[in-house]
């Protein structure tokens, strides 16, 4: 794994340089939608100021990949569909703001499943996103464009969005650290929902430090150096019954808790009796998305009217007809399924958080997904991913190994606690284990 990425660099106007030809290299990949095409300008600007003693932040000239379903002033945001194709943002998403105010360059549009549908990304404006480590794979989705940006060089951090594991899958998939915050709705100013019970924002990434670095800015908070705490001493819980039956997965993620309990950990195996309803369980997306999109798309100049709109339009995947059709039926929340979908909510955190204090925990593990791709189509996750988007709670993933297959192994960790510190020392620690086990 590389060490920290995400610091200032001698001369930003040749990594950019750099991405760029990174983008064009790998446009194969099908991971960006667009380009800033002030970004080379901004580079300048961030050159001349440092030049002058002047820096902007401590992303001072570094470009990042923002999902295209995140608001970025002056540029488009289409969600990867043909018929918001002509969809501009009149100003930044509050993400994208402190991104900037930190001296970030606003790199370029990620490609992602078009709507935020789907744990594979394919779009009709930009196809099927490809995983750079082997590309007849699916990167994963639906942040599956800054997944595979972030793994082919095109930047050192994205900014994605995650419902049920969009961040976290295709981290998984690509080799990196994906952060899922604890559910904030002030984040979600300027970002297109798909479901406002359980939609976030979070970073795509090299390391546990840049994900801390990432998360603190796009907060509004100074970030402060990740405090490093042994592994000795912690007691980490194992959820046995999301291992899944991958083989190849399975022999990576055995040896990498067998590597944090040779670093002191304490491994303690864990049930949760109420994951079979976790995995039948509706998505409360199902409910939310159609009233929450038609209410976003009056903020936009020329948009569709509505999903009804851009049904009758044709202008999107046809694969996503029958769910569409599915979204159409729902006119209003607060019907019984979704009051349900609700208390569950409340119940699940109140039993992670029950299981993890009764057994002394400092956070729960498992595999991020229950099996490993094994084309460009879906591949079910499994339910790990929804632990966390169904109980508010953060929960962070970090590459454990390599399997036989080439593919990486991603090791989800979450945490009771709403304030990601705890989760983010946890993962550091973690990761150096796993990191120096040779």
């Amino acid at each position: 794994m590389k060490a920290m990425c995400l610091k200032p660099v001698a001369d930003c106007r040749d990594d950019i340089a750099s991405r760029l030809d990174a983008i064009e290299t790998n446009s194969p990949l099908n991971a960006i939608l667009g380009v800033n095409p002030d970004a080379i300008a901004l580079a300048e600007h961030c050159y001349r100021a440092a030049r002058r003693g002047i820096t902007f932040g401590p992303l001072h000239g570094l470009p990042i990949i923002i999902k295209d379903n995140i608001a970025c002033a002056g540029m488009p945001i289409t969600l990867g569909c043909r018929g918001l194709a002509s969809l501009r943002a009149a100003c930044d998403s509050l993400a994208v703001q402190r991104l900037r105010d930190a001296g970030a360059i606003i790199f370029a549009r990620a490609n992602m499943s078009e709507f935020a549908f789907d744990v594979r990304s394919r779009s009709s404006l930009g196809g099927d996103v490809r995983n750079p480590l082997q590309p007849e794979i699916t990167a994963g989705g639906s942040s599956g464009g800054c997944a595979a940006a972030v793994a082919a060089g095109m930047a050192d951090g994205a900014l994605g969005t995650d419902t049920g594991g969009s961040i976290r899958i295709p981290a998984s998939y690509n080799g990196l650290v994906g952060l899922r915050p604890a559910y904030r709705r002030e984040m979600l100013e300027g970002v297109a929902p798909l479901s406002l019970s359980k939609d976030t924002v979070g970073p795509m990434v090299h390391t546990v430090r840049d994900a801390a670095l990432l998360h603190a800015i796009i907060h509004g908070h100074k970030p402060a150096p990740l405090q490093q705490i042994p592994l000795s001493g912690l007691r980490l819980g194992v959820i046995s019954g999301l291992e899944g039956n991958d083989e190849a997965q399975g022999k990576v993620w055995h040896a990498a808790l067998d590597t944090l309990q040779r670093a002191g950990a304490a491994i303690v195996s864990v049930t949760l009796p109420e994951l079979e309803t976790v995995r039948q369980t509706t998505c409360l997306s199902v409910y939310e998305f159609r009233v929450a999109f038609d209410a976003w798309l009056k903020g936009y100049a020329n948009a569709p009217a509505g999903l009804a709109a851009i049904f009758a339009s044709e202008q999107f995947l046809p694969e996503f007809s029958p769910f569409i059709t599915r979204l159409l039926e729902e006119n209003s929340l607060k019907s019984p399924e979704w009051l349900a979908g609700r208390r569950f909510r409340r119940r699940l955190r109140q039993r992670l958080g029950d299981v993890l204090v009764e057994n002394g925990l400092q956070g729960l593990l498992y595999p991020t997904v229950n099996q490993l791709p094994i084309s460009l189509e879906k591949m079910p996750p499994g339910c790990a991913p929804e632990l966390a988007a169904i109980s508010g709670l953060p929960a962070l993933t970090l590459p454990c190994g390599i399997s036989s297959r080439g593919l990486p192994v991603g090791m989800e960790i979450l945490s009771g606690r709403r304030d990601e510190a705890l989760l983010l020392s946890v993962a550091l620690a973690c990761e150096t284990a796993l990191n120096t086990s040779g």
